[in-house]
């Protein structure tokens, strides 16, 4: 085996091995906002966790609010829950982004956040990603049933906002999940 052969085999196999990594007693949040919570500081564009180009996820926009400012209640009971690893919308769930649609339809001028959890397993940084891939995947979803993409806002908290504590399959389930909120104008 010639040594640039070795050389990437050694790359490769670091790098499979860093991804693999258990790292949360140390996890690493820079550039991940003031909050930690993947906004950036201005309020902008960016996506979490860096560009478009960093993360291999399509930018979508943010707005100009503050997440703080987003009423969670009103289409609580639409929450979408997701497969370990997974951010595909499984077929009990659709039915409540078709309320959803529904009710954005019904009350014209609002726009809706898209909040991407997952549960503690995995890196901080995976658990990030994996939260932004399942907000894109309602936010698609919900574009398909004809709701405008410049009102449906996205963000990742990944694992650091769970619905349940606890180590057991039952709360993992509860925090793999996308919470909808209405944007309220201030």
């Amino acid at each position: 085996m010639n040594i640039l052969r070795r050389l990437t085999l050694v790359c490769a196999v670091t790098l499979a091995v860093a991804a693999c990594s258990d790292d949360k007693n140390n996890p690493n949040y820079t550039g991940m906002g003031p909050d930690g919570a993947g906004l950036p500081a201005n309020g902008g564009t960016d996506t979490v966790g860096g560009n478009s180009a960093d993360s291999g996820i399509q930018e979508t926009p943010r707005g100009n609010f503050d997440p703080n400012n987003v009423d969670n209640s009103t289409l609580a009971s639409d929450t979408i829950y997701f497969d370990f690893d997974k951010a595909t919308i499984n077929a009990e769930e659709r039915s409540k982004l078709d309320a959803v649609s529904e009710w954005f339809k019904g009350n014209p001028g609002h726009a809706l956040f898209l909040a991407g959890h997952a549960d503690k397993r995995g890196t901080p940084e995976y658990n990030r990603a994996l939260g932004e891939r399942r907000a894109l995947s309602v936010r698609e979803y919900l574009v398909g049933l004809g709701l405008p993409a410049a009102q449906l806002y996205t963000n990742s908290y990944g694992s650091d906002r769970p619905a349940v504590d606890g180590d057991t399959e039952e709360a993992y389930a509860k925090n793999r999940r996308v919470e909808i909120g209405v944007v309220v104008e201030k």
